[in-house]
């Protein structure tokens, strides 16, 4: 009797099925998981400078490192095109002003800074959680435009967006297009990293210091704008 030439009988072919099922099962998902760990560094940067990341399923997230460079060149551009008197208070200002910032802005009925503008409040909290660092930061910068809107009597609604809020300062010369640019540009950074974006602890803290220009021009402000309008 040739056992070779025998039929398999039906509960050990159904075993034998069920068998190389799960081995294919989990060859995929293992191998895959393999790939990960040895090229951990290599995926890990290229989801950073992706600027959307499609997975299988449908589902996706979004990165922030192309908003951050758009931000850094535009911070760069803001300052290039300070006055003088400008760039002269926020060269005179230094820490002891940013502590007497909320003072400031109480006597010009204004909203007081939740960071007391001192941004390395928010450079702590990137220790403990980049994207909450930059949800507070976006708080903050929240507050600064409602107060440049305020001080320069524009009017504003309760439940104005931060885009209508910045139009309006545009719309009413309060603030040049390239800083209408930067600012909403940090704004889509900071909503980004809300919304459950990939950030890392450097890409934090460079978002951090890029949106510092940001606050020294609010610094001038306060110093002199407000006492004009």
């Amino acid at each position: 009797m040739n056992i070779f030439s025998s039929p398999m009988p039906h509960q050990e072919y159904e075993l034998l099925k069920i068998i190389l099922e799960f081995i294919v099962g989990i060859i995929w998902p293992v191998t895959v998981l393999i790939i990960i760990y040895l090229f951990k560094k290599e995926i890990r940067t290229l989801l950073v400078k992706a600027k959307k990341v499609e997975l299988p399923g449908g589902f996706s997230f979004e990165t922030i490192e192309q908003d951050i460079t758009e931000a850094k060149e535009l911070s760069i551009e803001v300052k290039n095109e300070r006055k003088p008197e400008t760039q002269k208070i926020i060269d005179d200002a230094n820490s002891s002003f940013e502590t007497e910032a909320n003072k400031r802005m109480i006597e010009l009925g204004l909203t007081p800074s939740p960071s007391g503008l001192n941004i390395n409040y928010y450079r702590k909290i990137v220790d403990i959680d980049p994207r909450l660092s930059l949800i507070g930061l976006r708080a903050d910068l929240e507050t600064m435009l409602k107060n440049l809107a305020n001080g320069f009597k524009i009017s504003i609604g309760a439940k104005d967006s931060v885009s209508q809020i910045t139009s309006k300062l545009l719309d009413n010369g309060a603030i040049t297009s390239r800083q209408y640019q930067f600012i909403n540009t940090l704004f889509r950074i900071c909503n980004t990293a809300a919304h459950g974006a990939l950030i890392t602890k450097d890409q934090a803290l460079e978002v951090i210091e890029i949106a510092e220009v940001l606050v020294k021009e609010y610094i001038a402000w306060l110093s002199w704008g407000f006492d004009k309008n």
